[in-house]
């Protein structure tokens, strides 16, 4: 099957949801990336749970795509690649930071135990230093 259009992909809700907290996370990363470019090449625990939150959600939406517009998992990872690219670019980063980082940074127990892949990469249930990512 044919590779969803971006306007599909745009106008679900619940893909809407997973793409936004995939990209507030992505803005945290590039936050702390550019105030201690150090972490590029070493990682601390912070951004090596954030970056594993990413995969989390990336992984959850990619499913959801493969899963509900039945197309091969390439696809399904192409087709979010252009919904998080368009997300960036078509809304102002000001909105982006609205999703509460707090939330991006869990799946949610509900949506970890529906979704197959899900069981590949387990959820940690508090980050490795909760009061400098509260932060």
């Amino acid at each position: 099957m044919a590779a969803p259009r971006l306007r599909q992909l745009r106008r679900d809700n619940t893909l809407f949801k997973l793409a936004m907290n995939t990209v507030r996370l992505h803005l945290e990363e590039n936050d702390r990336l550019a105030q201690q470019p150090q972490l590029r090449t070493a990682p601390d625990a912070d951004l090596a749970f954030i970056q594993q939150s990413i995969d989390q959600w990336v992984g959850l939406a990619s499913n959801y795509i493969a899963h509900k517009f039945r197309c091969p998992a390439q696809q399904a990872m192409q087709s979010l690649g252009e919904l998080l690219l368009d997300l960036k670019a078509g809304i102002p980063v000001g909105e982006l930071r609205q999703v509460p980082y707090q939330q991006a940074l869990f799946l949610p127990p509900a949506w970890a135990a529906s979704q197959p892949l899900a069981e590949a990469a387990p959820v940690e249930t508090a980050p490795p230093n909760e009061q400098a990512l509260a932060s």
